[in-house]
């Protein structure tokens, strides 16, 4: 990295699969300054390499933003990157717990009064499809509602998707349940002018049904990810905070952030290396001392 340039890791949230990932790395890479922009889909996060002379974090940010994804803050406080990074994973994992529980409520009582008189299954007089079709419809639509507004994110980022001309699997979530639902208005519309019939091509279920079951695959995702991240973030926890550096005046100990290329650590037996660089081994003899 020169002299010139600086590199940044931000988290972003919201990505669903490698379509999203891309669409940022595109729209970072339209900013001026930004030499390399790689998005890891897997971790989670942006790593940038650019020049702060040209372009600001906060137009980095922004630029996430403008693709339909959330970077999570990095400002300083008391808590590691690494922590902040746990702790939005633990927001996201409870979450996404809320809004699989809000569509599969909704979902399951939708399903049955969809398809459960065909298999038999007792459903109220005033809910029959071929005596009461409107009702029958109504209480679908009032049901498809809140189902399908817990997964109201892959409508705004599919569309955005859409609209940028990248759609993603966001997009196909939005387009499919969207088809599902404006037929069965249609049949509604049928319905109220006097087709009983079209009681019989209602699809509200389905539209349920499709996001209940990817909102409990994206929190099984969500709390995969969660446990990975823990995992990393343990071995982080083994590197040392401090490096000790020989310069001098002796030896300084210092935070590894301050480490700069060229500096010459110590690194007695029996401690861990604190960064990355060449080693020189020194033979060890007896001087009557602890350390060789």
């Amino acid at each position: 990295m020169s002299e010139e340039t600086k590199d940044i890791s931000i988290p972003v949230a919201g990505m669903t699969c490698t379509a999203c990932s891309a669409a940022i790395e595109r729209s970072l890479k339209k900013l001026p300054g930004i030499k390399v922009a790689a998005v890891n889909f897997a971790t989670e996060k942006a790593t940038v390499q650019y020049d702060p002379k040209a372009v600001r974090i906060s137009e980095i940010k922004a630029a996430i933003k403008k693709a339909g994804y959330e970077p999570l803050a990095l400002e300083s406080s008391s808590a590691s990157p690494q922590d902040k990074h746990g702790l939005a994973k633990e927001k996201e994992v409870r979450t996404m717990k809320a809004k699989l529980a809000v569509s599969a409520f909704f979902s399951i009582p939708l399903l049955y009064i969809a398809m459960g008189h065909m298999m038999g299954l007792p459903l109220p007089e005033v809910l029959h499809p071929m005596h009461y079709p409107l009702n029958f419809t109504l209480i679908q639509l009032a049901l498809v509602v809140p189902a399908v507004a817990a997964g109201y994110r892959f409508y705004v980022i599919g569309t955005k998707a859409i609209l940028r001309g990248a759609p993603n699997m966001d997009s196909l979530i939005a387009l499919g349940t969207s088809a599902a639902i404006a037929y069965s208005l249609y049949s509604l519309a049928r319905i109220v002018s006097g087709d009983m019939a079209a009681s019989g091509e209602l699809y509200f279920e389905t539209a349920g049904v499709i996001i209940t079951l990817i909102l409990m695959g994206k929190t099984l995702e969500t709390i995969s990810k969660g446990k990975t991240s823990e995992a990393i973030k343990k071995l982080m926890h083994l590197q040392p905070k401090t490096a000790t550096i020989l310069s001098k005046g002796g030896e300084l100990v210092i935070p590894i952030e301050e480490v700069e290329p060229g500096d010459l650590i110590l690194i007695r037996p029996g401690e861990r290396i604190p960064v990355d660089g060449p080693a020189r081994w020194t033979s060890p003899c007896s001087r009557g001392k602890a350390f060789p």
